[in-house]
């Protein structure tokens, strides 16, 4: 059966305005991805207690589970006034990296590849993501994660 999806445009736009000192430090930038024909939105609270994952990665589609090699956008928001939640990106190899996400911050991946190093090792290559989990730190947390994928 055909697909009656019709592709759309991604279009994300970063704006920045500040001046110190009456000099201006403004920026603004563009970035247009085509064809994307897969999307999700969802926020729900993330626990103080325990590691939730998020998002799952991989080469078939299932709950919670994204084509991995489709995914062309992520971003998380921590839509916490006060407190900061931590985002872990991991393989099931056992390799993460992990990033604090503060109240009201915006993590974005451009697609699902990481290089991670415990030992600042020569760069040998990108490998694919497997999951994203998140975990808050003093109190629940709300995120809300908007990913987009052709």
């Amino acid at each position: 059966m055909p697909s009656t999806i019709t592709t759309g445009t991604l279009v994300v736009e970063l704006n920045t305005t500040l001046v110190l000192n009456t000099e201006n430090f403004n920026t603004s930038n563009k970035l247009t991805i085509t064809n994307i024909d897969h999307a999700d939105k969802r926020i729900f609270s993330i626990p103080f207690a325990s590691e939730v994952e998020i998002v799952n990665f991989s080469t078939g589609v299932g709950a919670g589970t994204f084509i991995g090699a489709n995914v062309k956008y992520f971003q998380i928001t921590n839509k916490d006034s006060a407190n900061f939640v931590r985002i872990r990106v991991a393989k099931t190899t056992g390799q993460t990296f992990d990033i604090k996400l503060e109240a009201g911050k915006i993590f974005i991946l451009g697609n699902n590849k990481e290089s991670v190093s415990e030992t600042e090792a020569a760069f040998v290559a990108f490998v694919n993501i497997d999951s994203i989990s998140a975990q808050a730190d003093t109190a629940d947390v709300d995120i809300e994660y908007f990913i987009a994928s052709t």
